[in-house]
């Protein structure tokens, strides 16, 4: 089979592990519009900026040493020098699923699969949480894809700390529920219906690069949507700053610590950032915060 590239225009026709999340409408990092009208070919990907290849590249580089690292920890396992692609001759739609690694002992495969992350706290606040949904949605594609039923390894490479391995069970009522949604998300794009706008980052640019002319001209708009426009705005930007206020006094009540908690429950953590220190909430525990509060 002929290599596809990722992100080659054979390749932006193909329902791929990658675009599964977006298509099931659980990716935290591309909406089912922006995806939809990128395969539909009405817009085009965006284009990759310096840092995001910049990010690629380290993701490569630590997908070697998160290989070196998965061998020591599966002693009998082989693993494959590089990516390995494959399709499915039983599935109803076009695809091609990308494998970081393939892992193999005797007769039985593996999915390995590698993601960088800036630390641990995405996958729990211990690093023993759960996989975000949409890396586990990607990794169950590929177990439909590869027929490698084996539980799946996710290496999870954080820039602090040590890596892990998280395991992704293979799911027979899941894979179903992705072949039909996929068989759905095709047939939208066959009949020319796009899916409803959302709230997201990337549907608002996807709008707007659609329309990249100004004619000279007015159009009537929802009297509702007009007032929901103007009073949402306003209302952001009290609570930006309300939040910005916050943000300060808790900065200001942590000193140099690392971590503000309440009764033991993490509340916010100070990173190193790009230019000084950053303060990360803990939305996780919002709940428990409150109600013992009450």
């Amino acid at each position: 089979m002929t290599f596809i590239a990722p992100g080659s225009p054979e390749w932006l026709q193909l329902i791929t592990p990658s675009k599964v999340p977006a298509i099931l409408g659980v990716s935290r990092f591309k909406s089912q519009y922006t995806l939809w009208h990128e395969m539909a070919g009405i817009v085009d990907p965006a284009p990759i900026s310096e840092q995001q290849q910049d990010d690629y590249d380290y993701g490569h580089a630590a997908e070697v040493a998160a290989a070196e690292y998965w061998k020591w920890k599966n002693p009998g396992w082989r693993l494959s020098r590089g990516e390995v692609q494959l399709r499915n001759a039983g599935l109803p739609f076009p695809h091609v699923a990308t494998i970081d690694r393939r892992g193999s002992r005797g007769r039985s495969r593996r999915v390995v699969e590698v993601k960088t992350a800036r630390d641990l706290y995405e996958y729990g606040d211990d690093g023993s949480g759960e996989v975000p949904v949409d890396y586990a949605v990607q990794v169950a594609t590929q177990q439909l894809i590869t027929g490698w039923h084996d539980d799946a390894d996710l290496v999870v490479w954080p820039q602090y700390g040590k890596p892990r391995i998280y395991k992704v069970e293979f799911d027979a009522q899941v894979a179903a529920t992705i072949v039909a949604r996929c068989e759905q998300w095709l047939a939208s794009l066959a009949a020319g219906t796009p899916p409803e706008l959302d709230d997201s980052i990337t549907c608002y640019e996807t709008v707007r690069a659609m329309h990249p002319d100004i004619d000279d001209i007015d159009v009537e708009i929802d009297r509702d949507l007009a007032v929901d426009f103007l009073a949402l705005d306003a209302e952001r930007k009290e609570i930006e700053k309300a939040a910005r206020g916050a943000k300060t006094k808790i900065l200001d009540a942590m000193g140099r610590a690392k971590t503000a908690t309440v009764d033991g429950l993490k509340v916010a953590d100070r990173r190193p950032g790009k230019h000084s220190i950053a303060l990360y909430p803990n939305h996780k525990n919002f709940d428990q915060i409150k109600d013992t509060a009450a």
